[in-house]
């Protein structure tokens, strides 16, 4: 006999957000987040499990978690058999499918994403382009022209998707079209690029930029005014309200109230009661795997005990819908049976707590905004709120600073900032632990803290204009975390407390920061020397937001893993580093003494 052995058809799959591509060898096989999936998704808000596959290289079924589009028409299911293709838009994840003998390319990983393009109007192909190249095209045509686009990722020949399901998971914005000199007749409404963005009354709490009372719109409540131009078809509309009803509530197009409000640059909606009362930012520094969930997650809880009992102020969430995922956080930790119940997953750089929103003319993926009011029974008047983000750490690092991924520019705008500083990943803290069996120490990572609080710097004075010399006044908390494990290192003195009698205690506080501030001088100055370089009111503080050492274990895939121990967790000092900047910013409704 001779020639080529025979192929057998396979089911191949590529995902069309990164270029990787698998061929499917037995099922049932699994598509998702999951880190036990047998196709792996990493872009995005991707659930642990997209999809499941089932069947044999004769007919397989693909069974959807959620509905998604697939060749653009809603379903949840589908089945392939051999010569098929179909494309499918599920949860911000772009998939193409295909049933080919023709399978040896779709076993070379690595290779580029590439893209052709097909004009419907023109009858016209273009490409292979990359990502960022289609992008690049689809931005130079209005939305009534892409809609005679069809897409088609590489190794696809017969099924591609249309360009208005694309809009989202490739983040782009299609050319406005020409304006109609005869609607434009009228008076016109005034439009995000119309908004002073760097003066006015009030500052966003998600995109940063500044409006005034006047700029901020409305978003419509009735059914038929979903589609926003700029957020696109599925959010409902914002609009400059021109009518009011007799309790001064606007009005839509349909006549309908519409009392919330959105930001004039980015729509998002904003807090309720935004405008009632001031708002300051609260922004949390630190490299990746620090343990800033951990830590906002134990604040949060710790905030609204202590607040009460020691000042009588209320710290409740300002917008529990908006709040959940941290609520959620914070509930799976304390209220866990396990470490594994209690373990919270790395923030992925763009994962659930981020969203897509517009910023200066371009898509781009921004944290999600937690709002706390904080206010006292006996002057609600003098209420406020504050504004914490969980920050995927790689947001903070020097690559990571672009226009398109301005996830940590708060820092910019922030009334306080939070270094949660990670000593066991410093080289030199770790050789002054030795004897100690946290089993984070067993795990080496590359050191760029000191790096990470000079970019902040850097980032900080460019946003601001401000020259390299010259230093901002705003509070800088540099929190070394875990001190279960070094707490001993300051010898047997133990730390004085930082509220005595009602009152912000400013002489045990600096006491204790100088105590730290000469530790971190003989271990690691590095990082004294970049945090002093940033702001002029700096303050050092130990804190372990579990109070404990973590534990190995096994999740329920086998990954091996560490988490605390929900039996073991007893918080240290962790809301101290807050009380002393709400000391600062909110003297009249958390009052600091000098001495006693």
């Amino acid at each position: 006999m001779s020639g080529k052995p025979k192929s057998f058809s396979k089911l191949c799959i590529l995902d069309c957000l990164t270029g990787a591509r698998i061929v499917v060898e037995k099922t049932p096989f699994t598509i998702g987040a999951n880190a036990a999936a047998d196709f792996r998704l990493i872009q995005g808000t991707c659930p642990p499990v997209v999809c499941t596959i089932v069947g044999d290289r004769l007919m397989y079924e693909v069974k959807m978690q959620s509905q998604g589009l697939v060749d653009g028409e809603p379903a949840d299911f589908f089945q392939i058999v051999p010569g098929q293709e179909h494309s499918v838009t599920i949860q911000g994840q772009l998939l193409s499918f295909k049933h080919t003998s023709d399978n040896h390319d779709w076993q070379q990983n690595g290779q580029p994403m590439s893209w052709r393009v097909y004009d419907q109007t023109h009858h016209l192909w273009s490409g292979p382009l990359d990502s960022p190249q289609l992008i690049a095209k689809m931005g130079q045509h209005t939305e009534a022209e892409l809609g005679s686009m069809i897409v088609l990722p590489a190794l696809m020949e017969n099924m591609g998707f249309f360009v208005h399901d694309l809009k989202e998971p490739l983040s782009f914005l299609p050319r406005p079209p020409a304006p109609d000199m005869e609607s434009l007749a009228g008076a016109m409404e005034p439009v995000a690029e119309n908004v002073n963005s760097e003066y006015g009354e009030f500052t966003c709490p998600i995109c940063w930029f500044k409006f005034d009372r006047g700029d901020a719109m409305n978003i419509a409540v009735h059914g038929s005014l979903r589609g926003d131009p700029i957020l696109g078809e599925d959010r409902m509309q914002r609009f400059h309200a021109t009518r009011f009803n007799d309790r001064g509530q606007a009005l839509d197009a349909m006549g309908l109230p519409s009392p919330d409000l959105a930001c004039p640059h980015c729509r998002r909606k904003l807090p309720p009661g935004f405008m009632d009362s001031p708002h300051h930012i609260f922004s949390i520094v630190g490299a990746p795997s620090s343990g800033k969930s951990y830590y906002l997650s134990v604040l949060v809880k710790l905030l609204q005990s202590t607040l009460f009992q020691q000042f009588r102020i209320t710290f409740r969430d300002a917008d529990p819908s908006e709040n959940v995922i941290l609520t959620q956080m914070k509930t799976q930790l304390f209220s866990a049976a396990s470490p594994e119940d209690a373990f919270l997953a790395k923030t992925e750089l763009e994962g659930s707590l981020y969203e897509t929103l517009p910023r200066q003319g371009r898509k781009v993926r921004l944290p999600k905004p937690f709002v706390f009011r904080l206010s006292h029974p006996d002057s609600p008047e003098s209420g406020f709120s504050i504004v914490f983000y969980d920050n995927a750490g790689e947001h903070f690092e020097p690559t990571a600073n672009s226009a398109d991924s301005p996830g940590a520019q708060h820092i910019s705008v922030a009334s306080g900032i939070f270094f949660l500083f990670d000593p066991l990943h410093n080289t030199e803290f770790r050789h002054k632990l030795a004897g100690i069996t946290d089993p984070q120490i067993q795990s080496h990572r590359l050191d760029q803290q000191d790096v990470i609080l000079a970019e902040t710097e850097v980032r900080m004075k460019s946003i601001l204009g401000m020259d390299a010399r010259q230093r901002v006044t705003t509070p800088l908390a540099v929190m070394v975390g875990k001190c279960d494990t070094w707490l001993h290192l300051l010898g047997p003195e133990p730390l004085q407390p930082a509220v005595q009698r009602g009152w912000v205690s400013l002489p045990g506080i600096q006491a204790n920061s100088a105590r730290i501030r000469a530790l971190l001088m003989e271990i690691c100055p590095a990082i004294i020397a970049n945090a002093e370089a940033i702001s002029s009111n700096v303050c050092y503080f130990a804190i372990s937001p579990l109070g404990c050492s973590p534990v190995q274990f096994k999740d329920r895939e086998g990954h091996l893993r560490i988490g605390p121990d929900p039996k073991q967790i007893k918080p240290q000092h962790v809301e101290e580093p807050t009380l002393w900047v709400l000391s600062q910013t909110s003297p009249d409704v958390i009052p600091s003494a000098t001495d006693y």
